[in-house]
């Protein structure tokens, strides 16, 4: 009987270590999925790998902007990022120094540098944070490149440079831990099962024993 009821005490820990532990799972940045969507204003939509180019002929002064709109209908949470990719640089001047990149999300500031990511936020290194995404939200991201005004012209050479930015999204894992009033109702559950277990085995062996005594004593 004492052996019994130790087995029904760790039983009882340990359903409780179950039920009251928490587990974090940090999801890694990946593809987009299915049906997280970025796209601009002509139409031209992020593919799943999450890249987008934009090809333009530039001068000294010009100013070009984009307009991206990134709609969450997945059923969970996104975080996403966005990382710069510089993929070639030829002829006398360095472009990618000379194109300022300005980003604003929603209308507020995020990002005001070079188009391959400035000193403090180096978007080659580390990818910029645009924010957490949530089921059924719809977020727009303006893009504005400005090219220098005091850039050099050599009308003898061209120069040309091919960046592409990679967004990537990693869905949000909820860690908090249950609320107390779930976790003694499913403590309560367990030692109620637990319990009524024991009984029935306690049952058994006395019958057991009661026939074994009765076939002894016949």
């Amino acid at each position: 009987m004492h052996r019994i009821l130790k087995t029904i005490i760790v039983s009882a820990l340990l359903f409780a270590a179950v039920f009251s532990g928490t587990v974090v799972a940090n999801a890694a940045a990946t593809n987009l999925p299915p049906s997280l969507l970025i796209g601009d204003e002509k139409g031209i939509k992020v593919g799943v790998d999450g890249e987008y180019y934009i090809d333009l002929w530039v001068e000294a002064g010009d100013v070009f902007t984009k307009k991206l709109t990134i709609s969450n209908y997945e059923p969970y949470s996104y975080k996403i990022t966005m990382s710069a990719e510089p993929l070639e640089e030829t002829g006398p001047l360095k472009l990618l120094n000379e194109i300022n990149l300005k980003l604003e999300l929603d209308g507020k500031p995020l990002y005001n540098g070079r188009v391959r990511g400035d000193e403090d936020v180096n978007m080659i290194v580390n990818a910029l944070d645009l924010g957490t995404y949530d089921t059924g939200t719809v977020h727009v991201l303006d893009i504005t490149l400005h090219v220098n005004p005091e850039m050099k012209k050599y009308f003898w050479l061209m120069s040309e440079a091919r960046c592409k930015w990679i967004f990537k999204a990693a869905r949000v894992v909820d860690d908090k831990p249950p609320p107390t009033g779930e976790i003694v109702t499913y403590l309560i559950y367990g030692l109620v099962a637990m319990m009524a277990v024991t009984m029935l085995l306690l049952i058994i062996i006395v019958k057991k024993r009661q026939r074994e005594r009765d076939t002894k004593q016949g």
